[in-house]
Parts: C-alpha cells; structure tokens; sequence
C-alpha cells in the first residue's frame, strides 16, 4: 500500500469515526479515487458502468466554458475561484469541485471538460463526456442580446448535436452508439437564472404563470432534441430558495419573494417531467428536489456541518456579486453554504451530489444510483 492510500484510509477512518448520527461529511480529498469515495460513503459494494456524463445548465455547473466567452464581468477565472481545485481557478463558480466534478468521481470517471476548451482542429471527441453549461444563462434567452455570444441552453443543446455527429464516427455501427447515447448520463441544472434575474422584469410583462409556462415550453424543446439524439437516463434540478442566496438576503432573513417565485415554479416543473416521462418511451427523466435540499440546510445547519448559511466566504462586488479577484476568505470554508454572493461552495456542492445520489426523498421518481443501474 503507498503512502497516498494510507493517507486516504487514515481520512476515511476518522470521517467515519466523527460522523455520528448527524448528517456530517466532510469532503473528500481532491485526487480520491472511485473506490475510495464509494467506501467514504458507505457505497464500497454499489458498482457503476457509466460511459459518459454530459452537463448542461448555468453558473452553478459551469467548468469553464465562460472563460472563452468575451464577456469578463461574468468570468470566474481569477483566485480566489478555485483554491481547492489544486489552488487554480478553473472558470468554475466555486473554491472547488462542483455536483457534477463529484458525480464523476462517483461513478470514475474524469471531470467533463469544458466543451469550449476543445479546439476546432480536434477531429477526436472524449466519449467520457462533456461539459456545456456556461455561467449566468438560462432557458428562456432574456439576455442573449445583451450577452452575446452567451451560451443559453438552447446553444448548449445544438453544440452537443453538434458534438454527436464526431462522436458517431468513433463508433462501429449505429447501434453501439445508440446503446453508449443510452446508457450515459445527462445533468442539468439551469432554472435558477430565469427565476432570478430575469423574473423581476418578465412577471410584470407576462405575469407569474404565462411566464413559468414559456420556461417550460422552451425547457421541453431542448429536453425533446436531447431525447431525439438518444438521451434516455436525463437528471433536471429545481429551483433553489432564491431569496436566500446572499445577493437577495443581504445577510439578513431569506427574500420572501424570491422563495415565492421558486414555491410557485417548482410545482409546474413536477407536473412537466411528469408528462414528458409518460410521453417520450424509454424516457428516464429524474427530478432533483433542489429547494428541499438547501431548505433543510438552511433549517438545521448544524446537522448537515454548516455554521453560516446566510453570507458568502469571500469578499464581494456589488455589481455582480462575484468575488472580488483575491478576495479575502471565510475562516473556514467548509462551513459556508455560499462561497460568493450567489454560488454554493465545494461544501454545499458535494451534499448536493451525495443526496441526489441515494435519498429519495429529494429525488423523483428514482435515485441517481437507481438511475444509472437500470
């Protein structure tokens, strides 16, 4: 055994020993491996056979493709972004890992790179995988006049139609690559965006439920071409507690208002992966409960290892309420649920993904470990 297994056992051994009742988990060193996270947490005797994981959505899942976006106001390519991510700034809207960095440890396979990070030139696409989400973007494409060239999800989906016709050329026949389509797996998370920035404006224009409804009418034309190019196994996350992220709360009591718009929307998003699952054969599309999983936190903080859930652990500008470039930090990270005034931290981050992957009280109508072995 080298010495980075020990070092790796010796933590595992003292998580284990310190978690208790509570739902405590520290996160996981950087480079662990699938074996070991998998024993951290209690899942040594879960195998996965996952060929691929392709992420779409906003900020919150954006490894970097902003970066190679002429847009620096809303680039996060600068420290203190990044200082857990072996002390470099990726373009990733945190100090470290995200839910689908820790998706792909769990089920061993690399971290999605950034689809804009591959070259023109590159005839040859990772079949392990890749990452479109592009920060402060949604699904109705309020912005993309402001922000051009922003990559919305509808830009994301046809970078990825466009990314099926080199991967189809990497396979033998057409069946191989409907099976690998099949059986990977698809990550979104983008509707927190049009809930927040664009809603203060558009709810006045459309009113609440016409607005939900062009969201969603939208939403389930870019999930029916995902479908269409051979997605099945599809993961959509709700909308958070807005009002309790810091750029809403100021550091006080979460904005009524903005848990309201989520209240009213996440409901309307049930009722349509409901129907969606009963319309597209073969569809397996799973709801994450997100507002429920920051709820609770923000209910009982203590019991899920948290001390401040209502301010960010850096220094903020209030132009756009990212980190001010070296900031200064939070005491202790691990205890911050926001790491700027809108993004989670690695902390909050990694409950997400350990919740997603087998509660299922937060995820409908199976678990993501149900989800990838069926």
């Amino acid at each position: 055994m080298n010495a980075m297994n020990c070092i790796l056992n010796l933590f595992l051994f003292l998580q284990i020993v310190s978690l208790g009742s509570a739902d405590v988990v520290a996160v996981p060193p950087f480079n662990i491996s699938k074996e070991s996270i998998l024993k951290y947490l209690s899942l040594d005797n879960i195998t996965f056979d996952l060929p691929a994981l392709y992420v779409f959505g906003d900020n919150f899942v954006d490894a970097g493709n902003n970066n190679y976006l002429h847009i620096p106001e809303i680039q996060s390519n600068y420290s203190p972004y990044g200082i857990d991510f072996g002390e470099k700034p990726t373009g990733r809207y945190t100090n470290g890992r995200t839910v689908a960095d820790f998706i792909a440890q769990f089920v061993g396979l690399p971290f999605p790179p950034p689809v804009l990070s591959l070259s023109k030139q590159d005839k040859r696409v990772p079949q392990t995988g890749l990452n479109y989400a592009s920060g402060y973007t949604g699904i109705y494409e309020i912005y993309e006049n402001q922000y051009d060239p922003m990559l919305a999800l509808r830009a994301q989906v046809e970078m990825f139609n466009k990314t099926t016709k080199k991967l189809q050329r990497q396979f033998g026949s057409k069946q191989s690559f409907s099976n690998y389509m099949s059986e990977s797996l698809f990550f979104i998370n983008a509707i927190s965006f049009d809930l927040d920035e664009a809603w203060g404006g558009l709810d006045y224009v459309y009113g609440d439920y016409y607005y939900s409804q062009l969201i969603l009418k939208d939403f389930s034309t870019h999930l029916q071409t995902l479908y269409r190019l051979g997605a099945r196994k599809i993961v959509v996350n709700n909308a958070l507690p807005i009002g309790c992220q810091p750029h809403l709360n100021k550091g006080g009591d979460c904005y009524i208002g903005g848990n309201e718009r989520a209240l009213f929307f996440n409901p309307m998003l049930s009722n349509f992966t409901k129907d969606l699952r009963s319309k597209l054969p073969g569809l397996q599309l799973v709801l994450v409960d997100l507002y429920k999983i920051f709820d609770d936190v923000f209910k009982s903080p203590a019991s899920y290892g948290f001390t401040n859930v209502k301010s960010p652990c850096c220094s903020t500008a209030d132009l756009n309420d990212q980190c001010i470039p070296n900031a200064e930090l939070c005491n202790d990270r691990s205890s911050y649920v926001f790491f700027d005034a809108i993004n989670p931290t690695e902390s909050m981050h990694f409950l997400w993904a350990r919740r997603l992957l087998k509660d299922s009280s937060v995820s409908y109508p199976i678990n993501l470990i149900q989800l990838i072995q069926s």
